[in-house]
């Protein structure tokens, strides 16, 4: 059976034993300068995370099957799917145990940095830095980070308008669901940026660096 052209969570993710993982926004923004000695900035792009993982040592066996995996990515051609192992789950929350039952939506979107949610569970802490995704179009994925803390109401479940970053892109509407258990982004692998080193007789390292997309 062909592997997807979207490698899912539990068929990539899941299988990295990370030792050290950094998200980070790429901005995409041009810089100028006026002659009043003004600095201006303007976005020529969205902003988009980079990530950069590095493995710990695993057999020789197991590291060759995940540069596989790597390797089918066919350089940047096609996509896999990556959470941040630093904080798969809100901080209040680390194994997802209270969230798990709850469906999530997007609520009242003021602008596309200040959004609300429904349908969590009663009293649910989203502290500052969450991570949280959205699927829309069927197979492009949002992965944002709340900059306020909330708490659900404790009756409702539902959250106040709260600012989120990067920017909520402009083609997500109506209330799909919000996911905060390992919410993940498209990535691409950066072409020539996975490299095996190993670690003593037995065991290999992996370190690459990927790239998100909105693409399809």
């Amino acid at each position: 059976m062909a592997l997807p052209s979207i490698l899912p969570v539990a068929s990539f993710a899941d299988l990295l034993n990370v030792t050290d993982v950094s998200f980070v926004q790429g901005w995409q923004q041009q810089r100028s300068a006026t002659a009043s000695g003004e600095t201006r900035y303007a976005d020529r792009a969205p902003s988009l995370w980079k990530a950069s993982v590095t493995t710990g040592p695993s057999l020789h066996a197991e590291a060759e099957g995940l540069m596989s995996l790597i390797n089918s990515r066919a350089g940047g051609l096609k996509t896999a799917l990556l959470f941040n192992h630093k904080l798969p789950f809100p901080s209040s929350d680390p194994d997802g145990a209270r969230i798990a039952g709850y469906t999530p939506k997007l609520g009242v979107v003021t602008d596309r940095l200040h959004v609300a949610f429904t349908g969590f569970r009663p009293g649910y802490v989203l502290p500052l830095g969450t991570y949280f995704g959205i699927i829309w179009d069927t197979s492009r994925y949002y992965l944002g980070q709340l900059v306020e803390a909330r708490t659900a109401n404790p009756v409702t479940g539902a959250v106040a308008a709260t600012e989120i970053w990067p920017p909520l892109p402009a083609s997500i509407s109506g209330t799909p669901n919000v996911i905060v258990s390992k919410p993940c982004g498209k990535f691409r692998v950066e072409p020539g940026s996975a490299f095996p080193s190993t670690s003593g007789a037995l065991h290999t390292s992996i370190k690459f660096s990927a790239e998100q997309t909105y693409s399809r």
